[in-house]
């Protein structure tokens, strides 16, 4: 093998993970290079890696504020698209146990948008990057390792049938980052290099949701997101999501309706309006009762959320990375998958400007920080449910006592929903729930002054 180049950088795959790696690696390094097994779409295009890109997703206030950093006017291109932009407190409704909590005004935008339209957008920017080169329709072999260090990819690429093609190439690297998600063969990789693979937390879910398009007429309903949480009393969530127009112009709303281990709602509109009669979803009721569908139901099933700690290990190789869902894959309810990615796309550029000397020990411990508080979100309100199975040690009983009574009080106190929304959107940490101030509030059932009324409330 050739001395790697220092001025080149690979990522595998071109998941948001990946483009958003590649984004930060621009900055640092002449030449990058994204490997993609599949064939990119030009436009919001479903693809074969990622069946679930067409289910209902949501990208949190806190990742729509990275992408306009990383990519500025990334919010006004996508409003251009169709997209809804509104406030995150008050045009997002949140219910829980049947009960709808407070919706106050927090001078914070989200956005309302398909997974293929935010995606698409990421990826147009990504490849007018000059010094970016997608390589689509090639499969990674595997990284290249001598010596400690990572030195180059070897990959394959395959012909217009989908065939590979007989001789393998190398590429060689100074870095290499593994965005390619779940399925990631990094452990495997490492265990054949000599190296301890990653300790590994796994939370069986079971869970799976019917998801279906729905024609968006004006003022039906005056919201742009209704989201129906999970809990013990009610482990049933469901999701509404204004969505931009389709290639026929038409507006769109994506609803979705799920359950945990076993307790599934069948692939048909009659079952989703049954769902969201029980759970208390007048909107998605409505929807599925009367509205007009565009394409059929569709089904998505996610058996377990799973979080590699690559933070602990005492040995790993130099010039190599690991990003997104191959770190950690949360349930995808809490719609947090975008957001952490972006996130730890800042971590990336945050660890990059210290050198090269010690870079895997500096990302891999910040990142971990980053992941922590969607991780303790997502497990801790899954372990919540009775259905899901799992250890629940002493705190994590009690945190979540207390989230259920954080839900009954936010259905009147807009203080308290206004922090638990802030959490909800990754502006603020799980701990600023525990705050004096909050602690009180909860405690005494709040302020039931504020009832009911979208509402200013104190940051």
């Amino acid at each position: 093998m050739n001395t790697p180049s220092p001025r080149r950088a690979a990522v595998i795959g071109a998941s948001m993970a990946g483009l958003l790696a590649a984004r930060i690696l621009a900055e640092r390094f002449d030449d990058v290079v994204l490997l993609e097994r599949d064939d990119l779409p030009d436009g919001a295009a479903p693809r074969k890696g990622t069946p679930q890109a067409v289910q209902p997703h949501g990208l949190l206030a806190r990742g729509r504020q990275v992408l306009d950093d990383l990519f500025p006017g990334f919010s006004d291109a996508l409003i251009a698209h169709g997209a809804l932009a509104g406030d995150a407190g008050s045009e997002v409704a949140l219910d829980a146990n049947g009960q709808r909590l407070a919706r106050v005004t927090l001078g914070v935008r989200a956005l309302a948008a398909s997974r293929l339209a935010i995606e698409a957008e990421v990826r147009r920017r990504v490849r007018a990057l000059p010094n970016v080169r997608m390589m689509t329709a090639v499969d990674v072999l595997a990284p290249v390792h001598e010596d400690g260090r990572v030195v180059g990819l070897r990959w394959q690429p395959r012909d217009a049938a989908g065939v590979a093609e007989p001789q393998p190439q190398t590429l060689a690297t100074a870095l290499v980052v593994d965005c390619s998600g779940r399925g990631s063969r990094t452990p495997g990789w490492l265990r054949d290099w000599g190296y301890e693979a990653p300790p590994e937390e796994r939370v069986r879910i079971g869970l799976a949701y019917t998801s279906a398009y729905f024609r968006r007429l004006s003022g039906q309903p005056p919201l742009a997101c209704v989201i129906g949480a999970a809990t013990a009393r009610l482990p049933r969530p469901s999701i509404l999501i204004a969505q931009e127009p389709d290639a026929e112009g038409r507006e769109r709303w994506v609803a979705g309706v799920g359950g945990y281990a076993g307790d599934h709602v069948p692939v048909s509109r009659e079952a989703m309006a049954e769902r969201a009669r029980q759970i208390g979803s007048p909107e998605i009721a409505a929807l599925a009762e009367r509205g007009e569908m565009i394409g059929e139901p569709m089904r998505y099933a996610f058996a377990h959320s799973q979080r590699r700690h690559y933070e602990r290990l005492r040995r790993f190789p130099t010039g190599y990375l690991v990003m997104g869902d191959a770190l950690a894959s949360f349930n995808p309810i809490y719609g947090q998958g975008m957001t952490v990615a972006a996130c730890e796309a800042l971590v990336l550029r945050a660890a990059l400007a210290a050198g090269t000397h010690g870079l895997s020990w500096r990302f891999f411990t910040a990142a971990a920080k980053v992941v922590d508080a969607p991780w303790r979100i997502a497990v801790g309100g899954d372990l919540a449910l009775p259905v899901v199975q799992g250890p629940r040690a002493l705190p994590v009983r009690v945190v979540n006592a207390y989230m259920a009574r954080v839900h009954r009080v936010a259905v009147h106190d807009v203080v308290v929903a206004s922090a638990f929304v802030k959490v909800v959107h990754m502006l603020a940490r799980p701990e600023t729930l525990f705050a004096p101030r909050l602690l009180w509030r909860v405690w005494r059932g709040g302020d039931r002054a504020g009832s009911a009324a979208t509402t200013s409330a104190a940051a």
